[in-house]
């Protein structure tokens, strides 16, 4: 058995300290072997540098996600040229850089797989194939017997498609997990063919902000009609979302619960 923690979206400066408070402890309590999160928001909330890449590693982390906003700032060149354990999103064009998908070597326990997927509804991205048949195809060609545990970060805005990107995997990965709405959901749990699956595992934000940004600016961007500038805000008490998965076979897993907790 792998026992997996994914982290949600970690946001700013406030989510990289608050994984360094915590991170260890959770580490050590829960008999971890690997840690996964994803960094799209890591760089003051948008995007990733190489500097905060490198220090949401020093304080444990394995292996790293991205989603949409990975692009936003000019390191993702760096950051995605295969020196760094980041995967991208599967469904973006071939030529782009990085790859949708990485493996970490786990030592006795065996390969596990990682794999990035950017949802197609409410995203406006443009250049992303449609996600169901990207997948599909992809996982017809992996090699189950290489690996000791697939998990799939699908990064998607609606609930619904998130849903059915669960169970249309179903059997066919360790883990479908979702993240990209900062939200957590309340349904964790594993489906009838052995996958475990939450909609949004959520992230690691300022608590009083909507999803990171200072609450009266987006009021502002919600009330009258020119557009505001967002700036993340920097005091307050941080949640911490996550996911602890434990997983049995590249396409089982017996048990996932969250954790969800509050850091003054």
């Amino acid at each position: 058995m792998i026992r997996v923690l994914f982290v949600g979206d970690v946001c700013g400066k406030p989510g990289r300290e608050a994984v360094g408070k915590i991170l260890k402890d959770i580490r050590k309590k829960e008999k971890i072997d690997l840690v996964i999160t994803n960094v799209e928001n890591v760089a003051h909330g948008r995007g990733a540098t190489i500097d905060t890449v490198d220090e949401i590693i020093s304080y444990g982390v394995d292996f790293m996600t991205a989603g949409n906003h990975i692009w936003r700032r000019d390191d993702f060149h760096t950051l995605l040229n295969g020196s760094y354990p980041i995967v991208r999103g599967l469904n973006y064009p071939d030529d782009l850089p990085g790859k949708g998908w990485g493996e970490i070597d786990l030592g006795s326990k065996g390969k596990f797989m990682v794999i990035s997927l950017i949802g197609s509804e409410g995203m406006h991205e443009r250049t992303i194939a449609e996600p169901f048949r990207c997948i599909d195809n992809f996982l017809k060609e992996v090699n189950y017997d290489e690996y000791a545990g697939i998990l799939l970060d699908f990064h998607a805005e609606t609930t619904s498609e998130k849903l059915a990107m669960g169970l249309f995997l179903d059997g066919r990965v360790s883990a479908v997990l979702g993240t990209h709405t900062h939200i957590p959901t309340a349904d964790e749990r594993v489906l009838p063919l052995g996958t475990a699956y939450i909609n949004d595992v959520g992230a690691v934000s300022p608590l009083d902000s909507v999803l990171w940004v200072e609450k009266d600016i987006v009021f502002q961007q919600l009330m009258y009609p020119y557009s505001q500038r967002y700036e993340i805000k920097s005091d307050g008490e941080v949640r911490f979302d996550a996911v602890v998965v434990d997983i049995t076979s590249p396409k089982n897993a017996s048990a996932i619960r969250r954790i969800n907790t509050i850091l003054k």
